[in-house]
């Protein structure tokens, strides 16, 4: 499945002269697009690649990446089981990404976050023991294994930005987006560090601590390019993040100021809440006269979950 270059879309410019764009991964064409549709798809790769049968995913109810595994396992017939967990307070919440895993045919299986890795290691035993090969998306049970297959999808894209930049004769000074597991900023980080560019990348963290979200980037990072040494800098910024799914007034109204003013869906889980964090950066730290550009990484069925919130 080959797309074209997604694309790069004026915004407007800022008080402090800033020339503000966005990068609309959300229009990629498949499954209601964003960043998971290219990760997805690397992990579907790699799974045929290992000789494998059985897709495995972990997420919860608001999992753009198990729609998308869910949508790509039904589109080539591979029975595709999803371990969902409820929030950090107990709570299960209902949402059209997962009632799409569940029109797709994907089995449900839902877990305990404490009780995580006993649920995947039976999920794996049950699919042996029923003749089949499983593939988790994490590796092992302890999410161990299988590092480098996602970062693939963003090492890439930093090759299409910079052509995209070379095309527009423009150069972005700062990259803002959400950052959740980590896997596409340590994707843009190593492809910056294979081809080169001196933008800024900053990751607003959707629910972890600074130090956990900097330490699962650099062992996706240090994994792709086969370096423990290496200590690149990250900027993961938690000031935003609360916990997952949670969400401000502030949040909020920004997403339904850009949604008003631009057009752009902007979901309260992932995009809206790095998006408001990326506008109260640009002022924290004064930075002015930029090009900035927003990595859109989609999440367009949890902007529809939340819209009555967002245009009230």
């Amino acid at each position: 499945m080959d797309f074209s270059p997604t694309p790069i879309q004026f915004l407007f410019e800022d008080e402090n002269r800033n020339r503000i764009y966005v990068k609309r991964e959300d229009l990629l064409p498949f499954s209601f697009g964003g960043n998971k549709v290219r990760i997805g798809l690397e992990m579907l790769a790699d799974l045929k690649q290992s000789g494998c049968d059985h897709m495995i995913a972990y997420g919860n109810a608001r999992s753009n990446l198990c729609r998308v595994l869910s949508n790509l396992c039904a589109r080539e017939n591979i029975p595709c089981t999803i371990l969902s967990p409820a929030d950090d307070d107990g709570t299960t919440v209902d949402s059209f990404n997962q009632r799409m895993c569940l029109a797709f045919g994907a089995e449900v299986v839902p877990c305990l976050k404490t009780g995580v890795r006993d649920t995947v290691e039976a999920a794996l035993q049950r699919s042996r023991d029923m003749g089949r090969k499983p593939y988790y998306i994490y590796g092992n049970s302890l999410g161990d294994g299988n590092l480098v297959t996602p970062v693939r999808a963003y090492r890439k894209v930093w090759q299409e930005l910079l052509s995209q930049q070379q095309a527009m004769n423009l150069h972005f000074d700062h990259l803002f987006l959400a950052s959740g597991t980590g896997m596409t900023q340590a994707g843009l980080i190593c492809g910056q560090l294979l081809d080169g560019g001196n933008t800024a990348i900053h990751g607003i963290s959707i629910a972890r601590s600074q130090d956990n979200g900097r330490a699962h980037i650099l062992r996706y990072v240090r994994a792709f390019m086969q370096d423990e040494v290496l200590s690149p800098a990250i900027d993961f910024v938690d000031a935003y993040a609360l916990t997952y799914g949670r969400y401000t007034d502030a949040m909020r109204a920004t997403a339904a100021s850009a949604l008003r003013l631009h057009g752009l869906p902007l979901d309260l889980t992932y995009t809206g809440k790095a998006y408001h964090g990326m506008l109260q950066e640009l002022r924290a730290r004064v930075i002015a006269g930029q090009s900035i550009l927003f990595l859109h990484t989609g999440g367009t069925p949890l902007f529809f979950d939340k819209l009555g919130e967002i245009v009230e």
